[in-house]
């Protein structure tokens, strides 16, 4: 035992004591003396009696003092020892806060170098945060305690540290310790966290968790082993019992028992979710036994539903892929580059043999031609090596017999029985190829007439239209030359001649523009001339209808770089097929410019066009009245030519009609013509003309 600890025993005992006496002095000496006062009082013994009871009076009162001063002075003694070194900070304040009085123990929990320094500090601004000052100032007018309050408070260098406050309310002051509990609240933080971390981990786990008994009382379990089996809480499968959940309870005992003999288990079992349905989940467990002797089973659940699910459906589409490859009427191969591997029963029977068996195993290339078997047999090694798919191809394919067949060849890379392996379905071909020789054969045939009817018109063209301009030639002669009525006979040979030549320029020009030997010469024109121009060789049809031109033209000169001729036969023929087919009103023809195109219209208030033969208004030899029932002359080609050039001038025709109150036929050409477009190449290659506006 150690000095300071016997002083302290020796002063319990001593206490008691020290009291008593003090007590038996004051209460013996005052009582004594005023006695002895009273009495000589009233006995009249004289004045030296009441002297002596006053002094016996005033020697207790003097000796009681002594002894108070000096158990205060001993008591300040112990204060001041225990104030300065307590372990605790101990502390005075005002209700602001502000420091009267600081051990050095609270000196060094703030970190200043002695207790002086913290006389005047403000103890509501070391708090981490000042609000907590007056939630703490409240209580204690409240309550006029505190008991046990943890706050943080920063020290004088600016770091944190965690306190528990005891402090109460005296004299209008705030008198308190202070604990430094940052350790033990680091310590405490950290199994919070711990132990928020494996809650967490526990929880956000994708597979369950469950700890049970024997008897199949589950005491523990994370959501997801509660959602595996269908409840929405963890609570809620706490209160079933573990055998309730197997669909099979044989699998469970088998399950224990493995438990108990090894220690640990693992197993796939079928389980029963809330709603009836059964979840395939694997199982590994592992037994634990506690201090007090409870035995409990921890396991995992792993949900493979799916995956049983997929192996089930994979066994039935092997079992589906095998009933259609035997029912498949292709013939179907799968082979290793070298051997046939398996075949089905169409591929036994188109290369000519009874069964599928007598294939496999067999060469390739047994039932290929020669010479295209060795470059096969070089590219399917290669791409049996890098699994390369192969495209579709055609091959000869030699039959038992020895009769040659073409086939389609569509291959596929799979694995068959753990090696690669090429799937190959085969397609006779034979028929259609011959079908596509004779189609070709055919398409050459025609090619050839096409040919020669192209020149043989530009033959008959040439060899009629010599004769034919002497014969207008001379009519216009005769009927200036003479009178009535033959010249109205020569007029007539005239008008005849002028429209058989007009048909046979017609068919010349078809036939140069599908041989591709008419070629675009743009050049540099003001096109509302040539528009006035050529509408005034319809004035005498005009004045002879009785029928209104109106020209929508621009004033000015409008410039463009096309091909004059081409352009001259679209406005000859759209205004000569919309006096054709207009017997009263008007024809109006507009030209604009929109959206950077140039956009030419040609209107009429004619007999239009019926809708069903609006799609075929630009076919070749086309009318929309043939025959003898026909109402209106001409060859059925200005529209189809009239297309042909304005789309080699890289523009489009529309057509717009309604029957009985005309037609407008609109044509979008560009400004320039492209050196595309005015190419002789491009013409015969049959190149498409643009199409947008």
């Amino acid at each position: 035992m150690t000095m300071p600890s016997r002083l302290e025993r020796a002063r319990s005992l001593l206490r008691p004591l020290f009291y008593v006496t003090l007590y038996v002095v004051f209460f013996g000496g005052t009582l004594a003396g005023l006695g002895i006062v009273g009495l000589a009082w009233l006995k009249g013994w004289g004045l030296p009696v009441i002297i002596l009871g006053l002094l016996l009076f005033v020697a207790a009162l003097g000796a009681s003092l002594y002894l108070l001063r000096h158990q205060h002075s001993e008591a300040l003694e112990v204060y001041h020892a225990f104030f300065t070194h307590a372990l605790e900070g101990i502390f005075r304040a005002d209700l602001s806060g502000r420091l009267l009085e600081g051990n050095p123990a609270l000196a060094q929990m703030l970190g200043y170098a002695d207790a002086k320094a913290l006389v005047g500090q403000n103890l509501a601004q070391m708090l981490a945060d000042e609000t907590l000052w007056s939630q703490l100032r409240s209580r204690l007018t409240l309550q006029g305690l505190v008991s046990n309050y943890y706050l943080p408070l920063r020290r004088r260098d600016g770091s944190l540290w965690w306190a528990r406050m005891n402090a109460w309310l005296r004299q209008g002051l705030i008198e308190g310790t202070l604990e430094d509990v940052s350790a033990w609240q680091r310590t405490e933080a950290a199994l919070r966290a711990s132990e928020a971390l494996y809650r967490s981990l526990l929880e956000q786990l994708p597979v369950g968790v469950y700890r049970s008994t024997p008897e199949g009382v589950i005491r523990a379990a994370n959501i997801a082993a509660a959602r595996m089996l269908g409840y929405d809480s963890v609570e809620a499968l706490l209160r079933v019992n573990a055998w309730d959940v197997y669909v099979d309870v044989s699998q469970r005992e088998a399950f224990l028992q493995q438990l108990q003999a090894r220690g640990e288990a693992f197993a796939e079992l079928m389980l029963r979710r809330v709603d009836g349905t059964v979840v395939w989940v694997q199982d590994y467990a592992r037994r634990i036994e506690d201090p007090e002797g409870q035995v409990y089973f921890e396991g995992v659940l792993i949900d493979v539903t799916r995956s049983h699910a997929t192996e089930q459906a994979l066994d039935e589409s092997e079992r589906r892929y095998q009933l259609l490859m035997e029912q498949l009427p292709e013939p179907v191969i799968v082979h290793d580059a070298q051997h046939i591997l398996y075949a089905n029963p169409a591929a036994a029977a188109f290369v000519g043999v009874q069964t599928p068996e007598q294939l496999i195993g067999q060469s390739l290339y047994r039932f290929l031609q020669f010479e295209e078997a060795d470059a096969l047999q070089r590219y399917l090694d290669v791409a049996a090596r890098r699994g390369r798919p192969l495209p579709v191809s055609e091959q000869k394919i030699i039959r038992a017999d020895g009769q040659v067949r073409d086939v389609e060849v569509i291959s596929a890379p799979i694995t068959y029985q753990g090696r690669h392996a090429f799937q190959v379905v085969l397609r006779d071909i034979t028929g259609r190829k011959q079908y596509e020789q004779q189609l070709l054969e055919a398409k050459e045939r025609a090619e050839e007439i096409a040919r020669l009817k192209s020149t043989l018109l530009s033959n008959i063209s040439h060899e009629i239209r010599t004769p034919l301009a002497g014969i207008i030639g001379f009519a216009e002669v005769l009927e200036e030359e003479l009178g009535e009525p033959h010249r109205e006979l020569a007029g007539l040979i005239r008008n005849s001649g002028q429209r058989l030549l007009e048909t046979l320029n017609t068919l010349l020009d078809l036939a140069r523009i599908e041989a591709g030997a008419f070629t675009l010469c743009p050049e540099p024109f003001d096109l509302v001339e040539e528009i006035r121009q050529t509408v005034r060789l319809f004035e005498p049809m005009l004045q002879d209808k009785g029928l209104q031109l109106k020209l929508q033209l621009p004033d000015k000169p409008f410039r463009v770089y096309l091909d004059r001729n081409g352009v001259h036969r679209v406005v000859l023929n759209l205004v000569s097929n919309a006096v054709k087919f207009t017997d009263q009103g008007e024809i109006t023809i507009t030209l604009r410019v929109k959206d950077e195109w140039l956009c030419l219209e040609v209107s009429d208030t004619g007999i239009g066009i019926d809708p069903n033969f609006l799609p075929h208004i630009f076919e070749e030899f086309r009318q929309e009245s043939d025959g003898l029932t026909r109402t209106h002359q001409g060859s059925g080609l200005g529209l189809a030519i009239t297309r042909r050039l304005v789309e080699m001038m890289d523009g489009r025709i529309e057509v717009h009609s309604v029957k009985g109150q005309g037609s407008r036929f609109t044509v979008w050409l560009p400004f320039q013509l492209s050196q595309k477009a005015s190419s002789p190449a491009a013409l015969a290659d049959g190149a498409s003309p643009n199409q947008g506006r």
